[in-house]
């Protein structure tokens, strides 16, 4: 039994194939840009933290409706919770503390 390593390559513009990407100005000019982007990202976020939230209008649920075409705009009803302050259920017990 041999041991066969893998290894990625890159295959650049002019469609020669590399063991690595060829060190240069392009490597460079990248590695600058992607700086240049990080600190722009985190001070953008410090000094505005809702910066990244979706405008009104825009949704994020991608489930499907089954062909049955938008989901309503009025809210759904609640079910449970509390109708006006009355329970028919018993009170819950106390908590005890205790412990060791």
């Amino acid at each position: 039994m041999g041991t066969d390593t893998v290894t990625m390559v890159y295959i650049d513009a002019r469609g020669q194939i590399h063991e690595s990407k060829p060190f240069g100005v392009s490597t460079l000019f990248d590695f600058f840009w992607s700086v240049v982007n990080f600190f722009v990202l985190f001070f953008t976020t410090l000094i505005s933290p809702d910066a990244n939230q979706k405008e009104v209008g825009y949704s994020t649920d991608y489930r499907s409706t089954g062909g049955r075409g938008p989901r309503p705009t009025a809210p759904r009803r609640r079910f449970g919770g509390f109708a006006s302050g009355i329970s028919s259920a018993p009170a819950a017990p106390p908590f005890r503390g205790g412990g060791g």
